[in-house]
């Protein structure tokens, strides 16, 4: 088995047989990563992709909170507003969390509902299972400790969800990756253009929080799901879950910028950290 690493300092995949098969792989790993230490526990990895340094023939923005989950002193959450649509950022700084990021899908219209299960602190919120076909194959899962991990759907009936014993849970999907394979993913429109997209992650202890932005024509062209898979392999994941991408891609790190936006939100067609999109839920780290 291969084993792969992304550090602190820099990314590292090993051995070189994995990148001789891949040439981006090379490119993402040896990528002069803007890195910062955000709190303990808490890594914040930024790279643009762009020249010489492109990755799938084209440029990218890629963005990554790294959050050990027995170092970090704190807690994963959901948060939402029934009924409402909110920033990320906006969820953010209501519950004083370090970093944030876009939740699942949901209607733009009202009633401004999730439209996939959604169970936060014990109450579901939304109940209806299977409409979503592959958008909701798998789960970020919180237990009653704030631990986060990315559960996959597999061979279970779509309303598996319904008897979870997590407290906390959010359908979507694709499920991107599962005990560190690669998930099926069906040959169809919403996967294979290229989109801004996010992620859930994990390995062990560790998780990753992934944006790549889209819809920036000269910086940034985003990513197939395909695509999106193979940056989970080069940052070394055993399970990832894409959740709702487009417009709603946001990544919210307390303390960056102007407004703590890391990544390149599309909704106002600039590639600036202004174009956030308001949504229905998101996923938090909130300090103890």
């Amino acid at each position: 088995m291969i084993k792969r690493l992304f550090t602190a300092a820099v990314a590292i995949i090993a051995p070189v047989a994995l990148m001789a098969q891949d040439a981006d792989s090379l490119t993402f790993v040896k990528a002069p990563w803007k890195v910062q230490k955000i709190d303990k526990g808490i890594t914040l990895k930024e790279y643009h992709f762009t020249g010489d340094n492109k990755i799938f023939d084209s440029e990218q923005y890629v963005a990554i909170v790294e959050i050990d989950q027995k170092k970090a002193k704190g807690r994963f959450a959901l948060a939402d507003n029934p009924g409402k649509i909110t920033r990320t950022s906006r969820f953010a700084t209501d519950s004083s969390a370090v970093v944030a990021l876009n939740g699942t899908f949901y209607n733009m219209r009202p009633p401004y509902n999730s439209v996939c299960y959604f169970k936060k602190n014990g109450t579901v919120v939304y109940d209806k299972v299977g409409s979503m076909a592959q958008r909701e194959n798998g789960a970020v899962v919180i237990d009653a400790k704030g631990v986060i991990s990315v559960e996959a759907a597999g061979d279970r009936n779509a309303d598996w969800v319904v008897s979870h014993t997590a407290p906390s849970l959010m359908c979507s999907g694709p499920v991107l990756m599962s005990d560190g394979k690669d998930a099926f993913l069906v040959e169809n429109s919403f996967n294979r253009t290229r989109h801004p997209r996010s992620a859930v992650a994990t390995i062990k202890n560790k998780t990753y929080l992934i944006t790549v932005d889209g819809r920036a024509k000269g910086n940034s062209a985003g990513v197939s799901l395909w695509e999106f898979t193979k940056i989970m392999h080069y940052i070394g994941v055993d399970d990832a879950i894409n959740v709702d991408g487009g417009g709603s891609t946001t990544l919210y790190v307390k303390g960056q910028n102007e407004n703590g936006i890391v990544n390149h939100p599309s909704d106002n067609g600039k590639f600036d950290r202004k174009g956030e999109r308001s949504v229905v839920n998101a996923i938090l780290f909130i300090k103890k």
